[in-house]
């Protein structure tokens, strides 16, 4: 249950249920419960996924799961998808009862279309909602009350009556006792709003950067609640318009639980909501300020700018490139063309060093994370166990298996075979090891050599593409699929 209506509390339908199976001459020895969770997802609903698992590893110690209603499974935006954990179940031999419907679940088209329908019927209940109550915060929202959440840094949520006397200030927590009742922003503590003042007198009247400012504030111990300001913090500060005293709802949207920040254009602005810490000439200056400097990068802009610091002084490196004012860091030059080295090629600047080893290390690390992710998922897709170790690459596999996984790059020889070196050491460190061969250029796996502990196989291998020795080619493989179904846990039923 979520929160939604008294019947759906969890005593009352685990009432409900008991009852059924009192008519029904079942025994009650196990419940999965998801208290206070939505229904439209299975994430956090453990006691859902308890479920499933034990289901699908064929464990169960039961032949009947009993279910209050069709939209207990949950309000799905697909409907398939509560359909899809039924099914399931009744592919393990296990039926499934629904205790409060009017129909039996008996697989016939009457029970299979009253299914569907009561499952579009639960995923449309949860979008109407969704945008009534959307429209009703939007709508508070306009008349400048504040719609949940904490306060931001400087101010503090005050209660107010339905004629606007104020009613108290709610510590962190806490929150209004009557629905009549509305929540307001008022400016916070003495010392905070102090501080606000100073970051912004320090940015518009005296010209310092965003650095210099938080450098500023940290080493007068103005903290912001327990941690030190950062230039992200202090960029929030100065263009947030709750310090002028305007509301502004809606900046991010959470829909089908995927969350995004919307552009300004689309938030909706109350101006004069609350009482201003900050005058609104003031704020502006700030906020066009802010916006400059953050303003989208331009590659020409950027790698002109750097020739000119080039010809200004006679060199570059990452101190000369952050210490300059007119140009944007060496991270931001590392980000926005694939590394420094790839910017001064750009700009013809020799570069002092080689860096694509670095490349590379991040190329492979991120090859075998992706490795073992779909590891992970098509091992649980077909019924057996797979989880992360502390140790990078490593996994355990149906509690039982370690494996460990390795991305090694070939060594490209001129008018040559590449040839690739497999660092297995003297003692292999989990049960199974694989390595995945990545050729260059190309970015992608060429195979996989899948090496057991049993095999004895130890040292620096050195292979080829094609026509290694025959005891090798024994554990290669084009993809990682026959590995992975070795996992596959079967049900005593299957196997009778």
């Amino acid at each position: 249950m979520s929160s939604e209506h008294q019947q759906y509390s969890i005593a009352n339908q685990s009432a409900a249920i008991a009852l059924y199976a009192a008519a029904h001459r079942l025994g009650v020895i196990r419940a999965f419960v998801d208290g206070g969770k939505t229904g439209t997802t299975i994430k956090r609903r453990t006691g859902l996924q308890d479920l499933l698992r034990i289901v699908e590893s064929g464990t169960a110690d039961f032949t009947d799961i009993l279910v209050y209603d069709v939209s207990r499974w949950g309000r799905f935006p697909d409907s398939d998808e509560s359909a899809h954990y039924e099914f399931l179940c009744k592919r393990a031999g296990i039926s499934v009862h629904y205790c409060a419907e009017q129909f039996e679940n008996d697989n016939s088209p009457a029970s299979n279309l009253l299914k569907a329908l009561k499952r579009t019927m639960a995923a449309e209940y949860s979008r109407e909602m969704s945008v009534k109550i959307f429209a009703g915060q939007k709508r508070l929202a306009s008349m400048g009350f504040w719609q949940g959440g904490p306060a931001p840094f400087g101010m503090m949520r005050q209660i107010i009556d339905q004629a606007g006397t104020p009613k108290g200030t709610p510590a962190y927590g806490e929150w209004k006792s009557i629905s009549t009742d509305r929540v307001v922003l008022v400016p916070g503590p003495p010392e905070e709003v102090a501080t606000i003042r100073l970051a912004y007198d320090l940015y518009t009247k005296r010209g310092k950067t965003r650095r210099e400012i938080v450098e500023i504030l940290n080493a007068r111990k103005v903290l912001r609640g327990t941690t030190p300001w950062n230039l992200t913090k202090v960029r929030c500060l100065l263009i947030d318009p709750v310090y002028k005293g305007a509301y502004a709802y809606g900046k991010h949207e959470n829909k089908f639980h995927t969350y995004k920040t919307l552009s300004p254009e689309k938030w909706q602005i109350c101006k004069n909501a609350f009482a201003g810490i900050i005058s609104e000439k003031q704020w502006t200056q700030a906020h066009d300020r802010v916006q400059e400097e953050i303003r989208p990068l331009v590659d020409a802009e950027m790698l002109d700018g750097l020739r000119k610091l080039w010809k200004r002084k006679g060199r570059l490196n990452s101190d000369i490139i952050n210490a300059a004012k007119d140009i944007p860091s060496i991270v931001a030059y590392s980000r926005h063309f694939g590394g420094i080295n790839e910017t001064y090629k750009l700009i013809g600047y020799p570069p002092p060093r080689d860096y694509s080893f670095v490349r590379a290390i991040r190329l492979t690390r991120r090859l075998r994370r992706t490795i073992c992710d779909e590891i992970c998922e098509k091992v649980q897709a077909i019924g057996g166990s797979a989880e992360r170790l502390p140790i990078a690459g490593t996994l355990l596999l149906n509690q039982k298996v370690t494996m460990k996984v390795h991305v090694m790059k070939g060594w490209v020889r001129p008018h040559l075979n590449t040839i690739w070196r497999l660092l297995l050491g003297q003692r292999l460190s989990a049960d199974i090891v694989i390595i995945g061969r990545l050729k260059p250029p190309s970015e992608s796996i060429l195979d996989y050599f899948v090496i057991p502990a049993c095999s004895e196989i130890r040292g620096v291998l050195t292979v080829r593409e094609k026509d290694n020795d025959a005891f090798l080619e024994l554990y290669r493989f084009d993809d990682l699929q026959p590995f992975i179904n070795t996992f596959r846990r079967y049900s005593l039923r299957e196997l009778a």
